[in-house]
């Protein structure tokens, strides 16, 4: 099993930010490697007015094509674009401004107790995303607005009404 060392991630970013420039609407949202026998590339993208099946498939060969010929990372990974799907992390301050105007579930990590909160994202200011809870909210002191400081946040999902 193979584990990628912290320069073959940055090589790994550095060249996904270098192939993805001719997609200035198209955001790179997170990406992953496995660490299997046969390495593969899994790259997350985001556009506000959602990636297609097609966008995916022009992107894939676009980064194999690029990946072949980098003298670094040649034949090493193989690549699947996808979208990062409705249940996905939380992860960055820009992945909270994009989802503004949702519900959140958030675990966060607060003088060393790890608790869940949850409630609709009504902005980020600072270092702090806002949020207004309902009164059956799951933060002490029941509804109301709150503040929760990002670099406490372990985990971050939009909350998936069916």
């Amino acid at each position: 099993m193979k584990v990628e060392t912290r320069p073959e991630q940055d090589r790994i970013a550095q060249f996904l930010e270098r192939a993805l420039e001719p997609e200035p609407d198209i955001e790179l949202v997170d990406y992953t490697v496995s660490k299997a026998r046969n390495p593969l590339l899994r790259v997350f993208l985001y556009r506000p007015e959602g990636i297609t099946v097609k966008d995916c498939a022009r992107i894939n060969r676009r980064l194999s094509r690029e990946l072949e010929a980098d003298e670094s990372l040649a034949g090493r990974y193989a690549v699947e674009v996808s979208s990062p799907g409705l249940d996905r992390k939380l992860r960055t301050r820009r992945d909270f401004e994009r989802a503004i105007g949702e519900r959140l579930r958030i675990r966060i990590l607060d003088e060393g107790r790890e608790c869940e909160v949850s409630g609709l994202l009504t902005g980020v200011e600072g270092d702090h995303l806002l949020l207004e809870s309902s009164p059956q909210g799951r933060h002490e002191g029941g509804g109301g607005p709150f503040r929760v400081l990002l670099e406490h946040i372990v985990q971050g999902s939009i909350e998936i009404v069916l």
